[in-house]
């Protein structure tokens, strides 16, 4: 059903390249977002901790993650992403983060991971085999494992298609992580954070941009078509950024679970 459902889908994987265009303004734009407070403050943490942030972009949860831990860590495809985090790293002066430039479908034993307290996969299990990488995190955990995953049609905007032409199926979301887990033996618990309704960007040129790198290989006439509908839609605050409010209260499933010894056969 998961094959089915990723089959259907109108949305594209990005690439290594695509990220690495992308982390400075990722970076900026995700720093302080109630995704990220949420999200740390539902880990049960505890110093003398040893992480895994798979999927660890420009450290937007690894760097908060560093002070209150022994080691972390922090794997990522992109190229960009790491050398972000790693000059956020040092001006930080955080000297427990260790980075791999790795993917789901690569060999982690090669990549030099071992097994963590806490692993962590927020919003990055975007893949091609997911009972391969849920069972890469269950071999590798050895306690908590926390998986951000998306809800609906999570960061894409139906509207959006809509306005410039596309069909929108989301492909599969949380529930079939879940029922994978359950499949394997992992009773797993499920949580949701709730974001604000409005995303905020500086610049008009900013708002476009973001809602632009959604799609892949947009036309000249669908740019057109996507620069009108976000035009209609965007508003200033008092603050003087440019609003885009969401017809749909946007939500992320959070799923966790223990891993203990005997699970791992």
């Amino acid at each position: 059903m998961w094959q089915e459902a990723r089959r259907r889908k109108t949305w594209q994987r990005k690439t290594s390249e695509d990220w690495n265009k992308r982390a400075a303004g990722f970076a900026r734009r995700h720093k302080n977002s109630v995704y990220v407070k949420e999200f740390l403050n539902r880990l049960p943490l505890s110093a003398g901790m040893s992480v895994l942030d798979m999927g660890c972009g420009p450290g937007t949860l690894t760097i908060p993650l560093a002070p209150k831990v022994r080691e972390i860590t922090a794997v990522d495809f992109s190229p960009g992403m790491l050398e972000i985090l790693t000059a956020k790293a040092a001006e930080g002066n955080l000297n427990n983060i260790t980075t791999r430039q790795g993917a789901w479908e690569d060999d982690w034993q090669a990549l030099g991971l071992g097994r963590y307290d806490l692993i962590i996969a927020s919003r990055s299990l975007a893949v091609d085999d997911l009972k391969g990488a849920l069972d890469k995190l269950r071999r590798a955990a050895r306690g908590w494992v926390f998986i951000g995953d998306r809800v609906g049609s999570g960061p894409f905007d139906p509207a959006m298609f809509a306005a410039i032409g596309r069909p929108f199926h989301p492909g599969p979301d949380y529930i079939y992580t879940i029922n994978i887990l359950y499949q394997m033996g992992i009773h797993a618990r499920l949580d949701f954070i709730d974001l604000p309704p409005a995303h905020s960007y500086k610049t008009r040129e900013e708002a476009i941009s973001s809602w632009a790198w959604m799609f892949h290989d947009l036309t000249a006439t669908e740019n057109d078509k996507l620069n009108r509908h976000l035009s209609e839609r965007l508003t200033k605050n008092n603050h003087g950024h440019w609003c885009l409010r969401d017809e749909v209260c946007p939500s992320w499933a959070l799923i966790s679970w223990r891993q203990t010894t005997h699970q791992h056969d």
